[in-house]
C-alpha cells in the first residue's frame, strides 16, 4: 500500500514516516502544500495523509482542490486543532477522517487501516493462493500454517502481485510502485527482490507464485482452475524505439493524452488569464502600479508556454508580446485598455471551445507558415533502446508545463522529475544524477536565475547534457548559453515533439561518446585475448587481468561498468571475487557476469546466489557474449553519474 504523508513538521514526519514503513507501507514524504498537491496529482496513493497547517498551501485546500479534480483515494487530515468547526471544515473540505495531534499512533494506525480496507473493498484483508496465507491485517505470510520471514520489501512485492492478479508488472512499473522516489534504484533491485523471494517461497515447499513473461516483466501465476487470460501490460514497456507509422496506436494515445489535458487544465488556465485581467485593470486604475504590472507579467510568462504547448498560436503570440510589454515602464493606458479587451476576448474563446480542434487546427502548430508543420503526437524518434528508461530532469517553476512534457515523454518510456525551483532542483541532483536537464532561466521567486545552476553543473557534473528551455532570447543569454556548455537553446513556446527530439538526440549523442569499460579476469590467455577483441571492435573499452593477485587494486583504479569474472580461477574462484564486491556498499550495483562450464542447476544457483547478474557458458559464442554484455551496458547507462 502506497501512502503519501503531507507534513512540514520534521520530528512528526520523520516518526511517522519511520512507522509507517515498519508496517510495511511505502510511504513518499512532501513537506509543503504544494509539493504535496503535485505529487499527489503525479502518482496513485491508497492514502493521504494531510498536515492542516502547511506552508505555501493549507491542508483544508490540499484536500479541497484534490477532491475536485477527481481523487478519490483515502484522505485523513492531521491538525493541532480540536475544535467542532475545525473538524467539520476538514470533513466538508472531502476529508475520510480526522486525528488531532497529539495523536496516539497505534489509534492512528487503526484508522489508516480502516480507510484503505474501506477504499479496498474488493481486495480481501486475507488473501490465499494455493498454500500460501498473506494477511496485511499483520503483515504475516504463512505456507501450510508455518510463518515465512520477509523483508519489508518482499511482502510489498507478494503483496501487490496477489493484489493484482491479471495484471503484468514490468521492472520500472513496479519500482514506481514500491520504492520511494528519494532512493532511485536500478531495476536490478527488483529482480534481486524476486529472485530472494523466490527463494524463500521455494524452501519452504510452495509453488512459485510469480511468473515470468519474457519481454513484459511478472504477474500472479495461474492457479490450475484458473482460466487463461490475455496478457495485459500495467506500463508501457521502458525500452525506448522509433514509434511507428502516423496514426499509430501510440501516436493515438499521445494525442488523446493532450486532450484529456486540455480538460484537465482549462479550468485553470481560464483562471490564470482571469487573473492577467485582473492585474491589468489594476494597473490601469492605479496608473501605473509597479507590484501589479510585475505579478501581471509573471502571469503572462507562465501562459504563454502553456497556451502554447496545446498548439494556440494566436493566444501565445499575443501574450509573448503583452510579457515583452510589461517589461517596460510607463505603459499608455490606450495600449492597457487594448490588451484587456484581447484578454477578454482569449479568455472567451478558451470558455467556449470544446475541443482542442475547435480552440486551434491541429495542424498549424507552433509554425503555421512552415511548409512542414511539425506533427501534433510523439515524433518518430531515433533509436535509444535502454532497459532502464533514462531519467529526464525539468527546472522549471512553470507545473503546467512540465506536467505536459512529463505525459508526452511517459509514452516514450521515459522517466521525469519536475523541480520547481533551483533548491529542490540541487537537491534532486545530488540524489540521483539524471541523464539530461531541461532548464528554465527565469525563476522570479529567486533571487538566482538558471544561468547559476548552469555554472555549477558546467563545473560539477560536466557528463550531465543541459538543455535550456526558456522564453529569454537576448543575444548575451544565448552566448553566456553556449560559453557554459549547454547542449541546446530552445525558446518557448515550442512544440512538445521538437523539445522531445532535440532530448533524444542529446541522449544518444551522449551515448555514442561515453565508451563502455568492461574489467575481464580469465587465467585463460587465449579466452581473455579473444574476449578482448571482439569487445573492443564494438567500441567497448577492456581490462584484462589474468590473475587475481591485483584484482581489487585494478578494480578501484578502472571504476569498470562491467566485470566479467571466469570461474576457475587460481586462488580465489569467480564466484568468490562476486561475492567479495557484492559485500562492497560502492559496487553492489555493478553487472558481474560469471563465466562457467559448470551449467547444472545446482551451479548456477550458485552463481545467482553470489550476487552475479548472468553467466555465460563455456566454450564462450561471440555473438552471445557480445549480445550480453551490450544488454547489460545499456541498462547500466542511465543510472551513471
Amino acid at each position: 500500500m502506497r501512502i503519501l504523508l503531507v507534513e512540514d513538521d520534521e520530528i512528526t514526519a520523520l516518526s511517522l514516516v519511520e512507522t509507517l514503513r515498519a508496517h510495511q507501507y511505502i510511504v513518499n514524504l512532501a513537506r509543503d502544500g504544494e509539493t504535496g498537491l503535485t505529487v499527489a496529482q503525479a502518482s496513485d496513493y491508497n492514502l493521504i495523509l494531510l498536515d492542516v497547517m502547511l506552508p505555501k498551501l493549507d491542508g483544508i485546500t490540499v484536500c479541497q482542490q484534490l477532491r475536485e479534480q477527481g481523487y478519490n483515494g483515502s484522505i485523513l487530515l492531521l491538525t493541532a486543532k480540536d475544535g467542532m468547526n475545525d473538524r467539520v471544515l476538514g470533513l466538508d473540505a472531502g476529508a475520510d477522517d480526522y486525528v488531532v495531534k497529539p495523536f496516539d499512533l497505534p489509534e492512528l494506525l487503526a484508522r489508516i487501516r480502516a480507510l484503505l480496507r474501506r477504499s479496498q473493498e474488493s481486495t480481501a484483508s486475507v488473501i490465499t493462493w494455493e498454500n500460501l496465507r498473506f494477511d496485511s491485517t499483520t503483515s504475516k505470510v504463512t505456507h501450510n500454517g508455518k510463518t515465512l520471514h520477509l523483508t519489508p520489501k518482499e511482502f510489498c512485492v507478494l503483496e501487490l502481485f496477489l493484489c493484482n492478479p491479471k495484471r503484468i508488472f514490468s521492472r520500472s512499473a513496479i519500482l514506481d510502485r514500491l520504492w520511494d522516489f528519494a532512493e532511485s534504484p536500478g531495476e536490478e533491485t527488483v529482480s534481486s527482490h524476486i529472485y530472494s523471494l523466490r527463494q524463500k517461497l521455494k524452501a519452504a515447499g510452495s509453488i512459485d507464485p510469480i511468473e515470468t513473461v519474457h519481454g513484459l516483466g511478472y504477474r500472479l501465476r495461474a492457479l490450475a482452475s484458473e482460466p487463461s487470460e490475455p496478457i495485459q501490460e500495467a506500463s508501457p514497456p521502458p525500452a525506448i524505439s522509433p514509434l511507428p507509422e502516423p496514426k499509430s496506436p501510440r501516436q493515438q494515445q499521445a494525442q488523446e493524452r493532450l486532450t484529456r489535458s486540455w480538460e484537465k487544465f482549462k479550468p485553470k488556465l481560464a483562471d490564470q488569464m482571469m487573473q492577467l485581467e485582473a492585474h491589468l485593470q489594476a494597473i490601469l486604475a492605479e496608473n501605473q502600479s509597479t507590484e501589479n504590472q510585475k505579478i501581471a507579467e509573471q502571469i503572462a510568462h507562465k501562459l504563454v508556454g502553456a497556451v502554447g504547448l496545446f498548439g494556440w498560436q494566436t493566444g501565445a503570440d499575443f501574450l509573448r508580446q503583452l510579457e515583452n510589454q510589461l517589461q517596460t515602464d510607463n505603459l499608455p493606458p490606450s495600449q492597457l485598455e487594448t490588451a484587456i479587451q484581447q484578454i477578454q476576448q482569449l479568455h472567451q474563446k478558451m470558455l467556449t471551445s470544446q475541443t482542442l480542434e475547435q480552440l486551434q487546427p491541429f495542424q498549424e502548430h507552433y509554425h503555421p507558415q512552415s511548409p512542414n508543420p511539425l506533427p501534433l503526437s510523439v515524433p518518430d524518434l531515433p533509436a535509444y533502446s535502454l532497459q532502464e528508461p533514462p531519467l529526464i530532469l525539468i527546472v522549471d517553476d512553470d507545473l503546467l508545463l512540465s506536467e505536459q512534457i512529463r505525459m508526452e515523454a511517459t509514452i516514450l518510456g521515459w522517466r521525469v522529475e519536475v523541480a520547481i525551483d533551483l533548491t529542490v532542483a540541487r537537491a534532486m541532483i545530488r540524489k540521483s544524477p539524471p541523464n539530461a536537464i531541461v532548464l528554465d532561466l527565469n525563476f522570479p521567486a529567486s533571487q538566482e536565475d538558471g544561468l547559476a545552476l548552469l555554472r555549477e553543473l558546467t563545473i560539477k557534473l560536466p557528463q550531465i547534457p543541459v538543455l535550456v528551455f526558456t522564453a529569454r532570447e537576448s543575444l548575451p543569454d544565448r552566448i553566456e548559453v553556449v560559453r557554459l556548455g549547454a547542449c541546446a537553446f530552445l525558446h518557448k513556446p515550442i512544440a512538445i515533439p521538437k523539445i522531445l527530439q532535440t532530448i533524444a538526440d542529446v541522449l544518444n549523442q551522449t551515448h555514442r561518446l561515453h565508451p563502455n569499460r568492461v574489467m575481464a579476469v580469465n587465467h585463460d590467455r587465449s579466452s581473455l585475448s579473444n574476449m578482448t577483441q571482439w569487445l573492443q571492435s564494438r567500441n567497448i573499452e577492456v581490462t584484462p587481468l589474468e590473475t587475481t593477485q591485483q584484482f581489487w587494486e585494478v578494480l578501484t583504479t578502472v571504476s569498470p561498468d562491467l566485470l566479467i569474472l571466469d570461474w576457475d580461477l587460481p586462488t580465489f574462484s569467480g564466484v568468490e571475487l562476486c561475492q567479495v564486491v557484492r559485500h562492497d556498499p560502492q559496487w553492489q550495483t555493478l553487472p558481474i557476469l560469471v563465466v562457467t562450464e559448470h551449467t547444472d542447476r545446482n551451479s548456477i544457483q550458485q552463481v545467482f546466489a553470489a550476487g552475479a547478474n548472468d553467466f555465460i557458458p563455456k566454450p564462450m559464442v561471440e555473438a552471445d557474449l557480445v549480445t550480453r554484455i551490450i544488454s547489460r551496458l545499456e541498462g547500466m547507462r542511465t543510472t551513471r553519474s
